[in-house]
């Protein structure tokens, strides 16, 4: 029998979540540290989803690499995007008081 590190009551060695508090007994080997769970929360949240590639226990260090790459590679693309989204609303604007004729 282990003990539950926040309620400190008994749990199960199989156990991979505290029946009484539900804290985690297994960090980082959730679904969302999984190779599939890595995917879906980066096309949900973008780079913000890179703390959850360097916390799993699941995946080898040569996918954590690629995935920063991805996602570092992501989060260029989002900002150039951003930006040159600021420069069409900018010229838009330009022209709507009168200085594109």
């Amino acid at each position: 029998m282990n003990t539950c590190p926040r309620c400190k009551n008994p749990t199960e060695q199989t156990d991979n979540y505290c029946r009484h508090c539900g804290k985690s007994l297994r960090p980082g080997q959730g679904f969302l540290f999984t190779h599939a769970g890595i995917v879906l929360m980066a096309l949900i949240l973008g780079p913000f989803a890179l703390p959850c590639v360097w916390m799993s226990r699941v995946i080898g260090t040569t996918a954590k690499w690629l995935y920063t790459l991805l996602l570092a590679a992501m989060g260029v693309y989002l900002v150039l995007m951003l930006h040159q989204s600021y420069l069409m609303i900018q010229e838009a604007a330009h022209m709507m008081m009168g200085g594109g004729l």
